[in-house]
C-alpha cells in the first residue's frame, strides 16, 4: 500500500516541520535532521525575488521515500493537527 504524503508537504520543507510543528517525536526530529536535511540544497539567491517564489523549494513531498511507512503514517497525522 502507497501513502502518499499530505497535501501540506508540496510546500513545507522537513527542516520546517522538525523545528516548528507541535508533537514530532525525537526519534522522528532526529531522522529528519540526519537524513533528510543534509540532501536538502539551500535557498536560491533571493535577491531579485520574493518569497512566494521559493515555496515548495526542497519540500518534504520530495524526500516521502526517505521515510518509513509509519513514519509517513505518522507524518500525515502531524500534519492534519499542524496545518
Amino acid at each position: 500500500m502507497t501513502i502518499k504524503p499530505h497535501y501540506a508537504f508540496d510546500c513545507i520543507r522537513a527542516d520546517e516541520v522538525a523545528e516548528c510543528w507541535e508533537g514530532v517525536p525525537k526519534d522522528l526530529y532526529t531522522k529528519i535532521w540526519s537524513k533528510i536535511v543534509p540532501h536538502q540544497r539551500p535557498f536560491p539567491n533571493i535577491e531579485h525575488s520574493g518569497p512566494h517564489d521559493h515555496i515548495g523549494h526542497e519540500n518534504l513531498a520530495s524526500y516521502w521515500d526517505f521515510f518509513t511507512p509509519s513514519e509517513q503514517e505518522l507524518l500525515n497525522n502531524l500534519a492534519r493537527k499542524n496545518v
